[in-house]
């Protein structure tokens, strides 16, 4: 019974540090009637231009947390289809002329089968040679030799077909491996770009859990109708989502880099 429990609150603690982080902070800032109550009943009673700047700040403090969540919809979006089309191109890289190498092996094979019969022939009538000269029969060895000069035709011919479509298929065997690579070459570029997007998200983090607690500020501020103090930490949390947007274009114009080498990569394998 102690065990069960302990494994059940292992795995609770486990799946509580798996929730992210960036949702969290995300759902602490929640622009609610009530806050809207406050911050107007605040700028009323300050009025003229402060009035003015306290909701003109609320508003584009509204504004950019929404361009936030769409920046994140948009970077999730091209961030899937990057995933995807990368996934289909290394598909494709293992298929670079595969039905081409499967011919000249067929090619290959037959022309295997197909002289091989002649190839037997000709060594047992060779083995046949050496056994009559051995026995000094000079009337069999030279009718053999005559067969034998006759064949050998047939076979240098047929040797030569078969060294033609084995080199055949080593090129197209090397021309996919030097266009496997380059195609790898380009899709390697990708690894720069997703180490610039883990910098972003990294960068944003600090900015997300100062505007969770100027988001506090703020409510407290607002709250006790000190328009000042109001003003003062809209004007902070307006700098932390101005960076916070900066860093999300950051990360999308990065998956669009990513997207353009994918598209490269494709090109090489039109």
């Amino acid at each position: 019974m102690f065990r069960r429990l302990l494994t059940s609150s292992l795995v609770m603690a486990l799946l509580l540090t798996l929730i992210p982080m960036p949702l969290a902070n995300a759902a602490a800032i929640e622009f609610t009637d009530a806050v809207q109550t406050q911050l107007n009943a605040t700028a009323d009673r300050a009025g003229g231009t402060v009035r003015t700047k306290l909701i003109n700040q609320y508003d584009n403090f509204k504004s950019e947390r929404k361009q936030a969540m769409d920046w994140d919809d948009r970077i999730s979006s091209l961030r899937y289809a990057n995933e995807s089309k990368t996934s289909e191109t290394r598909k494709r890289i293992s298929e670079i002329d595969k039905d081409k190498i499967r011919k000249l092996e067929d090619q290959l094979q037959a022309a295997k089968t197909k002289y091989q019969p002649l190839f037997n022939t000709y060594t047992a009538l060779n083995k046949q040679i050496a056994v009559a000269k051995k026995l000094k029969d000079k009337t069999l060895s030279k009718m053999l030799q005559s067969q034998a000069g006759g064949m050998k035709i047939l076979v240098t011919l047929g040797r030569e077909d078969i060294r033609n479509k084995q080199a055949a298929l080593t090129a197209a065997k090397k021309e996919k491996t030097s266009k496997a690579a380059k195609v790898r070459s380009i899709l390697s570029e990708i690894d720069s770009y997703k180490s610039k997007i883990k910098g972003d998200k990294s960068a944003i983090s600090t900015p997300n859990k100062l505007m969770t607690t100027e988001w506090k500020n703020f409510k407290a501020a607002v709250k006790a109708n000190e328009s000042a103090r109001t003003s003062d930490t809209l004007s902070r949390l307006l700098t932390l989502s101005g960076q916070i947007l900066m860093k999300k274009k950051s990360i999308y114009s990065h998956e669009q880099k990513i997207e353009s080498i994918i598209a490269r990569a494709n090109a090489q394998l039109n």
